[in-house]
């Protein structure tokens, strides 16, 4: 099978999933699984050595067949620092703390699939997530996978439509009247409320086009909504709404990408590569970025080596060359390890 994304098994240490986890149970109408990976990795950023997480995560997923054809799923995960003493409790004292990440519940068909809870938006998992290849820096994005997203979202999906395939997000953001929050900090700090104190939902959408095995296509819309999620607008400073679109060529032997999103004056570029090489992967990321003050560019580049179908290890170089960098006028050096099931 061809794989569908620059350096599948790159990815796949990003973004463990329930298909390839290990089944608690199985029967004719329903499965349960585990799955996850604890990832380290060593950085060097201006001559100063860490070492530090990588996502490492505990997840598990069910699935069940309803008499009406439709089967319900769910999915929940735990993220912890590996590193680390990690006391399961908000706020504590060794920053370790597990939190919940990718948890949701929803049901699929004929017509697809709809799914209520905290996960990733659509617009990057259909569109940007293709050019987000580096385990540590280099990627960048006006609308990665938290921005107007995670917590409180619904999203569907439709089946593959000849080679189509569209989804519609909604993010929720409750009034400061509401009592819902999430659970963490004090309570002014934990709801997820908008920026104006209204209750307010923020729209994404998105479709990808699959020409064949080899190459696609994918176009998303964020309103990015100026009352939604202030936060993460600011942080791109700009509240304009969010264009992004991609193209993506991918073998078992080669891959090459681009994802250009835009926002007002903001615009990114992610030009991305890989080569396996039969134990593992070489990769490649240009990431440039215009705020219509300055322009600037990144890269990555980085090594893999497959030592079993669960083990992996990595060597990663990012450098930055101006002000409009993630990784700033200096290099980070990243050897690191992931051990996923």
């Amino acid at each position: 099978m061809k794989k569908t994304l620059i350096a599948a098994s790159i990815a796949a240490l990003t973004a463990t999933s329930a298909n390839a986890a290990v089944k608690l149970y199985e029967s004719e109408t329903g499965s349960f699984s585990s799955y996850g990976k604890v990832q380290l990795e060593l950085q060097n950023f201006d001559g100063e050595n860490n070492i530090q997480n990588q996502g490492s995560r505990l997840g598990f997923a069910g699935d069940t067949k309803l008499d009406n054809g439709l089967t319900a799923f769910t999915n929940f995960e735990f993220r912890f620092n590996p590193g680390v003493q990690n006391n399961v409790k908000a706020n504590a004292a060794d920053g370790g703390e597990w939190t919940v990440r990718n948890s949701y519940l929803g049901v699929k068909g004929d017509f697809g699939s709809v799914k209520a809870g905290n996960f990733d938006s659509i617009t990057y998992t259909m569109v940007t997530e293709q050019a987000d290849i580096m385990e540590n820096a280099g990627y960048r994005s006006l609308d990665g996978g938290d921005v107007n997203s995670r917590g409180t979202a619904i999203a569907y999906e439709t089946n593959d439509i000849s080679g189509f395939k569209f989804g519609l997000g909604i993010k929720h953001y409750a009034s400061d009247d509401s009592a819902y929050g999430t659970g963490t900090g004090t309570p002014a700090a934990s709801k997820l409320t908008s920026g104006t104190g209204d209750e307010v939902w923020n729209i994404q959408a998105a479709a990808t086009y699959s020409l064949n095995e080899e190459l696609s296509f994918g176009l998303a819309f964020d309103q990015n909504n100026e009352d939604g999620n202030p936060a993460a607008a600011q942080a791109n400073g700009d509240f304009d709404p969010i264009i992004a679109a991609s193209v993506n060529y991918a073998t078992d032997a080669f891959g090459a990408g681009l994802v250009l999103e835009n926002s007002g004056d903001y615009m990114v570029a992610n030009l991305t590569g890989s080569v396996n090489y039969g134990a593992g992967d070489v990769y490649a990321l240009v990431s440039f970025m215009d705020n219509d003050v300055d322009t600037g560019v990144d890269f990555g580049l980085g090594v893999n080596y497959k030592m079993a179908k669960n083990f992996v290890t990595y060597g990663e170089v990012a450098v930055g060359n101006d002000k409009v960098s993630d990784v700033g006028d200096l290099s980070i050096v990243t050897v690191g390890a992931a051990y996923k099931w």
